[in-house]
């Protein structure tokens, strides 16, 4: 912000008017960052004051008929928590769940697609593969397409593999397609030509064409959205951002303006599911790139915390009222991925690798058809929300149970802005109690243990099934109902710890602030090996990204000092499918040291994957890659005080708690502002804060951290200090 004091100077010297004086003043008072993380049952807000260090959070109630209004009503709840106003307010960082929940209910736009003639068929025939989850379970198909097969249309065309025009565009079979698609009512048009991605030039003037018949439709081309090799894939990912596109577009015309109107000229920022934020409008363009950004935030969350307290080897948990995000994170950092997929359908561009499960607070509690008790993963979401809420909920809910086995406080939920009615928690778990045949406490136990089991089969997903061996990591749980569960997730996957962080049930918005503004970039290369590559040709390439990346970044605000330029590039073994991706071991220039290193670096990444590398194979550089990251003023999270190390002096209290191999059980309650640094505390215990709480079972002990988080450990473990 130091340029902005030196304008505001410059225009005090040369005499300009009061107005534009005051004006500039009012740039140079705007310090406050605000962080919304849209979930499907509460909205949270954090607010970063960047010259105090101090962030102040809250939870509101999500407004799924209009999400606007929740962001906009936890905005102004922050603003009054923290004795701050409006004109304080420098930028908002969006964690947007228009785009998922677009997807998951099946609502985006009418779109069409017009592909290279004989290639109608590719969202059909995929890769000729069920997924993975239905490998032995025959009621588990492939998601159907975005777009039916009647609205994908053929354009006379032809690229060569080397990308040399083969047949030369008909233009007269895409204003055919054209007109199909305008009678047909089509929102949003998709163009996937065979190998664009070497040569867009027939796609970039059927868009042209598409425009002039269209008008305003949106056009996603593949070329510009996945620039990559994959037919399938590249198409998928071309359909899903048009499929989106106009929704999206929608609630920014909604939410931009409004938000205008309450903050000003602060800035708006989307999360991206590539961990990294980015403008208005490229989330405007590139809508497929907001989806799942909300978690996103909360893996980046994870890994910031874990390098502050050296432990880099995390499974992230985030589990609010609807969903259960996992993330996993190795060597510090959260896994980027460019093999993903968005609800069984696959995606070409870089997303933080994550597993999301409809295992949450408001996770409903039901029987199958044979009469065994199943969670989720419909959910009671906020409107109506658990019978507890008082809203007109009547089915039983995680929330619900955990309120009977008294995990919960009912006059402290959310700060104490919501009361719980446990009268109405226990009338619909003894209702599921009686079809089961067994007492309340019985069934609501029951429940816990079906949803954590659920939790766990969706860790193993991302853990255990890829060979990772989970008791190597660190359980860190977050979101409002993940405290309640950390404890027992860590034991059963027999982990060593689980961490509960400060602010846990908003360090999700912690982890949009943390994140910064990330700009991806590709170009592929086609057939060209190590070693038949020229480095200098490719170290060009890279500059080219590197303008792009720079320029985009200072047209968001970014100066040139805060702009970090990454390098990567994609390599496979010549005559293998599938390729891997690695930061280049040299900086620029890019020359054949660099090359070696990279051959060098491959080779090492190849192994560790897959256990032996035959040293002499060609090796084939498919991409070059390049991340422009814009870095933001750093999150500080607090500090808490040395009280003494004995969490008597600040117990507050206690209740029967539930746990299933003693019953009801006298257990210490504790207020998280409260702790000590150093303290330790033994189970049974709850600790309670304003978003969230934590349990601490009878066989284990939490440990307050410097920042007042909780280490928590088992009877006989180890922990690292």
């Amino acid at each position: 912000m130091q340029w902005i004091y030196v304008f505001c100077l410059l225009l005090k010297l040369y005499g300009m008017d009061n107005a534009r004086i005051m004006e500039c003043n009012n740039l140079t008072n705007r310090s406050l960052r605000a962080a919304v993380d849209v979930g499907g049952t509460f909205t949270d807000v954090t607010l970063s004051n960047p010259e105090t260090g101090e962030l102040v959070s809250v939870k509101t109630l999500t407004t799924p008929n209009d999400r606007a209004e929740g962001v906009l009503t936890g905005i102004a709840e922050v603003l009054q928590a923290a004795g701050e106003t409006e004109d304080r307010i420098r930028e908002v960082v969006h964690g947007s769940t228009t785009g998922t929940n677009a997807l998951i209910e099946r609502k985006g736009a009418r779109v069409g697609l017009l592909t290279t003639a004989g290639f109608r068929d590719v969202l059909e025939i995929g890769r000729i593969q069920r997924p993975m989850s239905g490998l032995y379970d025959v009621n588990v198909d492939r998601p159907l397409p975005l777009v039916p097969r009647y609205l994908c249309l053929e354009a006379m065309e032809r690229m060569t593999a080397d990308g040399t025009v083969l047949k030369p565009l008909e233009e007269k079979t895409v204003r055919a397609a054209a007109e199909k698609f305008s009678a047909e009512g089509v929102e949003a048009v998709a163009v996937a030509f065979l190998f664009s991605y070497l040569n867009p030039l027939h796609e970039r003037r059927a868009s042209e064409i598409l425009a002039e018949i269209l008008g305003d439709i949106p056009v996603t081309l593949s070329s510009g959205v996945a620039p990559e090799y994959r037919e399938y894939e590249r198409t998928s990912t071309a359909v899903m951002n048009a499929y989106l596109t106009p929704i999206m577009n929608a609630y920014l015309d909604d939410l931009a303006p409004r938000l205008e109107k309450l903050l000003g000229d602060a800035r708006l920022s989307i999360i991206q599911a590539n961990g990294g934020s980015t403008s208005v409008d490229v989330a405007r363009d590139k809508a497929i790139t907001t989806v799942n950004s909300g978690p996103a935030g909360g893996v980046v969350a994870a890994a910031f915390y874990g390098r502050r307290h050296n432990r880099d080897k995390i499974v992230s948990v985030d589990m609010g009222g609807t969903s259960f995000d996992i993330g996993l994170i190795e060597n510090g950092e959260s896994q980027v991925t460019t093999e993903g997929d968005f609800q069984g359908l696959p995606v070409k561009i870089p997303i933080i690798d994550l597993h999301i499960i409809g295992a949450g607070g408001g996770s409903i509690a039901w029987r199958d058809t044979g009469g065994a008790p199943n969670v989720g993963p419909f959910s009671a979401s906020s409107d109506p929300g658990p019978a507890c809420y008082g809203r007109g909920g009547d089915q039983p809910t995680v929330t619900d149970a955990n309120l009977v086995l008294g995990r919960l406080n009912p006059d402290y939920f959310n700060a104490g802005n919501m009361s719980l009615t446990a009268e109405a928690s226990r009338a619909v778990i003894g209702e599921f109690a009686e079809s089961l045949g067994v007492g309340v406490e019985e069934a609501a136990m029951g429940i816990i243990k079906v949803v954590n089991a659920n939790m766990i089969k969706g860790i193993a997903t991302i853990t255990i099934q890829r060979g990772i061996d989970v008791r190597d990591f660190s359980l860190f749980s977050f979101g409002g109902a993940g405290g309640i569960h950390a404890a027992d997730l860590a034991k059963e996957l027999n982990m060593t710890e689980a961490i509960v962080p400060p602010l846990a049930g908003t360090f999700s918005a912690v982890g949009l602030l943390v994140t910064e503004s990330r700009q991806d970039y590709v170009r592929a290369l086609g057939n060209v090996t190590t070693e038949s590559a020229d480095p200098t040709a490719l170290d060009l390439i890279y500059r080219e990204l590197e303008v792009e990346g720079v320029k985009d970044l200072v047209a968001q605000g970014f100066d040139r000092e805060a702009i970090e330029l990454i390098r990567y590039a994609d390599l496979k073994v010549k005559g293998q499918t599938y390729e891997l991706s690695l930061p280049l071991p040299m900086s620029s220039p890019f020359d054949q040291k660099g090359l070696a290193s990279l051959v060098e670096a491959f080779g090492n990444l190849y192994r560790s994957r897959y256990a032996f590398f035959f040293e002499g194979e060609p090796i084939e550089i498919v991409n070059l890659r390049l991340a422009a990251l814009g870095h933001n003023v750093p999150v500080h999270l607090p500090e808490g005080e040395k009280m003494g190390t004995d969490p008597n002096t600040v117990q507050k209290g206690s209740r029967d708690v539930y746990f299933e191999a003693v019953g009801f059980t006298d257990t210490a309650l504790y207020d998280r502002g409260n702790l000590g640094v150093g303290m330790t505390i033994a189970g049974p215990a709850i600790i309670e804060e304003d978003t969230s709480s934590t349990l601490i079972p009878p066989d284990a002990t939490a440990e307050v951290t410097s920042d007042l988080g909780l280490i928590i450990r088992f009877d006989g473990s180890e922990g690292s200090p």
